[in-house]
Protein backbone atom coordinates (compact mmCIF):
# COMPACT_ATOMS: atom_id res chain seq x y z
CA UNK A 1 0.00 0.00 0.00
CA UNK A 2 1.25 3.36 -0.98
CA UNK A 3 2.70 5.51 2.05
CA UNK A 4 2.18 9.35 1.92
CA UNK A 5 1.72 11.46 -0.80
CA UNK A 6 5.08 13.16 0.40
CA UNK A 7 6.57 9.85 0.35
CA UNK A 8 5.54 8.58 -3.05
CA UNK A 9 6.97 12.23 -4.26
CA UNK A 10 10.06 11.39 -2.38
CA UNK A 11 10.41 7.70 -4.04
CA UNK A 12 9.60 9.53 -7.51
CA UNK A 13 12.47 12.10 -6.96
CA UNK A 14 15.30 9.35 -6.49
CA UNK A 15 13.83 7.33 -9.41
CA UNK A 16 14.66 10.16 -11.94
CA UNK A 17 17.66 11.08 -10.13
CA UNK A 18 18.86 8.00 -11.04
CA UNK A 19 17.97 7.38 -13.76
CA UNK A 20 19.29 10.96 -15.08
CA UNK A 21 22.83 10.17 -13.73
CA UNK A 22 22.88 7.12 -15.23
CA UNK A 23 21.89 9.08 -18.45
CA UNK A 24 24.70 11.09 -18.04
CA UNK A 25 27.20 8.45 -17.88
CA UNK A 26 25.93 6.98 -20.80
CA UNK A 27 26.32 9.96 -22.37
CA UNK A 28 29.84 10.92 -21.27
CA UNK A 29 31.09 7.17 -21.97
CA UNK A 30 29.83 7.82 -25.46
CA UNK A 31 31.49 10.91 -25.98
CA UNK A 32 34.57 9.62 -24.28
CA UNK A 33 34.82 7.28 -26.74
CA UNK A 34 33.99 9.61 -29.83
CA UNK A 35 37.17 11.85 -28.34
CA UNK A 36 39.95 8.55 -27.94
CA UNK A 37 38.49 7.24 -31.25
CA UNK A 38 39.28 10.89 -33.25
CA UNK A 39 42.37 11.07 -30.86
CA UNK A 40 43.42 7.49 -32.50
CA UNK A 41 43.06 8.08 -35.87
CA UNK A 42 45.30 11.45 -36.22
CA UNK A 43 47.62 9.83 -38.91
CA UNK A 44 47.59 10.68 -42.38
CA UNK A 45 47.87 7.61 -44.44
CA UNK A 46 47.51 8.69 -47.93
CA UNK A 47 50.68 10.56 -48.22
CA UNK A 48 52.01 10.97 -51.71
CA UNK A 49 54.03 7.39 -52.74
CA UNK A 50 57.93 7.81 -52.29
CA UNK A 51 59.26 8.81 -55.42
CA UNK A 52 61.67 6.25 -57.36
CA UNK A 53 65.14 7.80 -59.15
CA UNK A 54 67.09 5.20 -61.01
CA UNK A 55 70.91 5.75 -60.11
CA UNK A 56 74.08 3.89 -62.20
CA UNK A 57 75.57 1.16 -59.47
CA UNK A 58 78.41 2.48 -58.18
CA UNK A 59 80.98 1.01 -55.72
CA UNK A 60 83.59 2.50 -53.10
CA UNK A 61 86.78 1.75 -51.56
CA UNK A 62 86.18 1.50 -47.92
CA UNK A 63 89.99 2.22 -47.40
CA UNK A 64 89.76 5.66 -49.04
CA UNK A 65 89.99 8.55 -46.50
CA UNK A 66 86.14 10.03 -47.18
CA UNK A 67 85.17 6.50 -46.10
CA UNK A 68 86.91 5.60 -42.61
CA UNK A 69 83.93 6.76 -40.34
CA UNK A 70 81.79 3.21 -42.01
CA UNK A 71 85.44 1.41 -40.68
CA UNK A 72 83.43 0.82 -37.11
CA UNK A 73 80.35 -0.42 -36.20
CA UNK A 74 76.91 2.47 -36.12
CA UNK A 75 79.73 4.18 -38.88
CA UNK A 76 78.13 6.75 -41.70
CA UNK A 77 78.22 8.42 -44.18
CA UNK A 78 76.02 10.87 -46.30
CA UNK A 79 76.47 10.75 -50.21
CA UNK A 80 74.61 13.08 -52.48
CA UNK A 81 76.62 12.07 -55.69
CA UNK A 82 79.05 9.64 -57.05
CA UNK A 83 81.44 10.56 -60.29
CA UNK A 84 79.58 13.39 -60.55
CA UNK A 85 76.11 10.99 -60.85
CA UNK A 86 73.42 12.16 -58.54
CA UNK A 87 72.17 9.10 -56.24
CA UNK A 88 68.78 8.53 -54.96
CA UNK A 89 66.30 11.16 -54.97
CA UNK A 90 68.00 13.67 -52.66
CA UNK A 91 71.00 11.35 -51.52
CA UNK A 92 72.04 8.32 -49.34
CA UNK A 93 72.81 7.54 -46.23
CA UNK A 94 75.54 4.64 -45.65
CA UNK A 95 75.46 2.56 -42.26
CA UNK A 96 77.49 0.28 -40.94
CA UNK A 97 75.38 -2.22 -39.40
CA UNK A 98 78.42 -4.74 -38.24
CA UNK A 99 81.94 -5.74 -39.90
CA UNK A 100 79.79 -7.15 -43.19
CA UNK A 101 76.50 -5.22 -43.24
CA UNK A 102 76.10 -2.12 -44.90
CA UNK A 103 72.61 -0.16 -45.74
CA UNK A 104 72.11 3.04 -47.89
CA UNK A 105 68.97 4.98 -46.95
CA UNK A 106 67.36 7.74 -48.90
CA UNK A 107 67.65 10.69 -47.73
CA UNK A 108 64.03 11.83 -49.36
CA UNK A 109 61.54 11.39 -46.26
CA UNK A 110 59.16 8.25 -46.28
CA UNK A 111 56.43 11.13 -44.84
CA UNK A 112 55.15 13.58 -47.49
CA UNK A 113 58.51 13.06 -49.50
CA UNK A 114 57.33 16.25 -52.40
CA UNK A 115 57.79 18.68 -49.92
CA UNK A 116 60.90 20.91 -49.99
CA UNK A 117 61.63 20.00 -46.07
CA UNK A 118 61.52 16.22 -46.78
CA UNK A 119 64.93 15.70 -46.04
CA UNK A 120 66.39 12.62 -43.39
CA UNK A 121 69.85 13.33 -41.65
CA UNK A 122 71.91 11.82 -38.55
CA UNK A 123 70.63 13.49 -35.35
CA UNK A 124 73.64 15.20 -33.50
CA UNK A 125 73.73 12.28 -31.44
CA UNK A 126 74.26 9.65 -34.21
CA UNK A 127 72.30 6.85 -32.39
CA UNK A 128 69.40 7.67 -35.38
CA UNK A 129 67.62 9.56 -38.20
CA UNK A 130 65.66 12.59 -38.03
CA UNK A 131 63.65 14.53 -40.85
CA UNK A 132 63.88 18.26 -40.79
CA UNK A 133 60.50 18.56 -42.06
CA UNK A 134 58.15 16.58 -40.45
CA UNK A 135 60.63 15.56 -37.03
CA UNK A 136 60.09 11.78 -37.53
CA UNK A 137 62.69 9.70 -36.20
CA UNK A 138 63.84 6.49 -38.11
CA UNK A 139 66.18 3.53 -36.77
CA UNK A 140 69.58 2.80 -38.35
CA UNK A 141 69.34 -0.20 -38.12
CA UNK A 142 65.68 -1.15 -40.39
CA UNK A 143 64.49 2.38 -41.31
CA UNK A 144 61.82 2.19 -39.23
CA UNK A 145 59.88 5.34 -38.16
CA UNK A 146 60.64 5.31 -33.81
CA UNK A 147 58.54 8.41 -33.51
CA UNK A 148 56.69 10.97 -35.15
CA UNK A 149 54.01 10.91 -38.08
CA UNK A 150 55.82 9.03 -40.52
CA UNK A 151 54.73 5.38 -40.77
CA UNK A 152 56.32 3.75 -43.65
CA UNK A 153 59.65 3.37 -43.03
CA UNK A 154 62.77 5.06 -45.06
CA UNK A 155 63.51 3.23 -48.62
CA UNK A 156 66.23 1.13 -48.81
CA UNK A 157 68.94 0.05 -51.07
CA UNK A 158 70.88 -3.01 -51.89
CA UNK A 159 74.07 -3.08 -50.92
CA UNK A 160 77.02 -5.75 -51.35
CA UNK A 161 80.30 -6.15 -49.98
CA UNK A 162 83.42 -7.72 -51.47
CA UNK A 163 86.51 -7.57 -49.75
CA UNK A 164 86.97 -3.77 -49.48
CA UNK A 165 84.47 -2.59 -52.19
CA UNK A 166 80.47 -1.75 -50.84
CA UNK A 167 78.69 -1.78 -53.97
CA UNK A 168 75.53 0.02 -54.06
CA UNK A 169 72.45 -0.11 -56.79
CA UNK A 170 69.49 1.79 -57.14
CA UNK A 171 67.91 -1.55 -56.36
CA UNK A 172 65.28 -1.14 -53.61
CA UNK A 173 65.90 -3.54 -50.66
CA UNK A 174 62.46 -3.20 -48.81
Amino acid sequence: MPGTLAEKQEKDFMTIHRNNNQSRRGSTCVLLFILLMAGSCNRDLSDDPIPVVYFPTFTINLFLPEYTSLAVDGGYKSVSSIAGSSVGVRGIIIYRKDKTTYLAYEVNCSYHPNEAASNVGVHASGLFLVCAGCGSNFSFTDGTPTGGVAWRPLRKYRTELSGSSLTITSEIAN
